[in-house]
């Protein structure tokens, strides 16, 4: 039976046959106890993770917290929420007051641009970056996931990974949101069919690839395949082992390696006629034709929700998407539908533009539903999250300039030489901690593809 009269005495004598040993016991013990009152108080990871304990409890301790919605057009609503660091913008957009139109970068195949450039140059009122991409080598910016716009493919989709289509119906935008899969052919004159592996992208060992006027001037390919230029539907020109043909305006070029060379050479010849068919398969049985009508298509994922239920992380995990990016805090842009078809275009970012903090995609799906969506779709996040309204970036918090510039008198010169050495501290560390990372100065790299709204009022 436990005797507490028996544990207290020899507490008692160990503390007094051990003093130093019991000194650091207690004070572990306290230290303990902190770190478990600031987790507890902020709901979230142990403090370590972030800058100090000391400085993390006493931030959990005195959060700045906000909640504010403005009205930024008619049908189009701001909301942003600014707790403990994070910064959450949700543009809510009603399907008769918009157009939405995504862009790509450059309006090319390939290639970056940031998305407040993206904005000015077509002229929108609001924009949000949009599926993942290359981000090196001579495919930098090549759009990786399903792409579609205005009824044209600019990229396959992804692992079967989730999309939102869109299109315009009665003068209101439709939006769908599901995994889907597309299935492309070149039928050959003699009625066979060969299968196209992708299009406007690197082209892998024993892949077919189509490569479209849009992607650019050239295929950019190595010599070691064959290729064949289509104008108007007919064959005009077969080049075995040379590369990088030109892509005409009014055609494409079927680019094969390996085995698929070797089918491409034996099915087609200069003067056939040969033609393309596509077909989309969705998770949802009986939506093909319905994602065939779609006008734009937008790739992402994982699935966040479908019909407001959200998938498990083992969902997430046949996406192609892992533990460590589900399941730990990084910048997100997310995009959801209500029932009503108004949408949602969410990012959640840290206030600061030099910090890397976000959330996990479980808790996302939450918020989505917190805010009343019933489907919702996780875009490309982390350095590339950013929302930007009438030419400004609203993902990052508007400093004051004057109480910055007080501040710095204040600092003193013995405050910016500290200043200084904690930011090359936290740029110093590109691994380690997950929840706080440095990110450019501008909040968001230049970016591939976006979804672009546009006000009809």
């Amino acid at each position: 039976m436990f005797d507490i009269t028996y544990l207290g005495r020899r507490c008692f004598r160990f503390i007094r046959r051990y003093p130093r040993a019991s000194t650091i016991i207690s004070l572990l013990l306290v230290c303990c106890i902190g770190i478990w009152v600031g987790v507890w108080v902020g709901r979230t990871s142990p403090p370590w993770l972030g800058s100090t304990i000391i400085d993390s409890i006493l931030s959990r301790l005195n959060p700045e917290r906000s909640d504010v919605t403005k009205s930024v057009a008619r049908g189009i609503e701001h909301r942003q929420i600014q707790d403990n660091g994070m910064l959450t913008n949700i543009l809510a957009v009603s399907p008769d007051a918009v157009d939405i139109r995504p862009y790509r970068a450059l309006s090319a195949g390939i290639g970056t641009e940031t998305l407040a450039s993206l904005a000015r140059r077509h002229k929108a009122l609001a924009a949000i970056n949009g599926g993942f991409f290359e981000m090196v080598g001579t495919f930098r910016g090549e759009s990786v996931g399903a792409l579609k716009i205005d009824g044209k493919w600019i990229s396959e989709p992804e692992q079967g990974r989730a999309v939102i289509g869109l299109r315009t119906v009665d003068g209101k935008i439709e939006a769908s949101i599901d995994r889907i899969a597309l299935r492309q052919e070149l039928v050959v004159p003699n009625g066979e069919t060969l299968p196209i592996d992708g299009m406007n992208r690197n082209r892998g060992s024993n892949e077919l690839i189509i490569y479209r006027p849009h992607f650019h001037a050239v295929t950019l390919t190595m010599p070691d395949g064959v290729e064949a230029v289509v104008r108007n539907g007919e064959v005009v020109g077969i080049h075995n082992g040379q590369g990088s043909s030109r892509i005409p305006a009014d055609g494409y070029v079927l680019s094969a390696s390996g085995k698929r060379r070797e089918a491409l050479l034996t099915h087609i010849s200069e003067g056939d006629a040969v033609q393309i068919r596509e077909t989309i398969i969705s998770e949802r049985v009986g939506d093909s034709d319905l994602w065939a009508s779609f006008t734009h298509i937008v790739g992402g994922g994982p699935l966040l929700l479908q019909s407001g239920i959200a998938p498990s992380t083992q969902a997430y995990e046949q996406e192609g998407f892992d533990r460590a990016f589900h399941s730990f805090w990084h910048p997100r842009t997310a995009v959801g539908k209500k029932a009503d078809g108004t949408l949602l275009f969410v990012t959640i970012t840290a206030t600061e533009a030099g910090v890397r903090r976000g959330v996990m995609l479980p808790r996302l799906a939450e918020l989505f539903l917190e805010w009343g969506a019933t489907d919702a779709l996780n875009l490309d996040g982390g350095n590339s999250s950013m929302l930007v309204i009438r030419d400004e970036v609203v993902s990052v918090e508007k400093k004051d300039p004057a109480r910055d510039k007080s501040s710095d008198k204040l600092e003193g010169k013995k405050g910016q030489v500290e200043k200084k050495a904690r930011v090359e501290k936290n740029t110093k560390t590109p691994r380690g901690n997950r929840r706080i990372r440095p990110m450019p100065k501008q909040q968001g790299r230049a970016i591939s593809d976006a979804i672009l709204i546009f006000s009809r009022f």
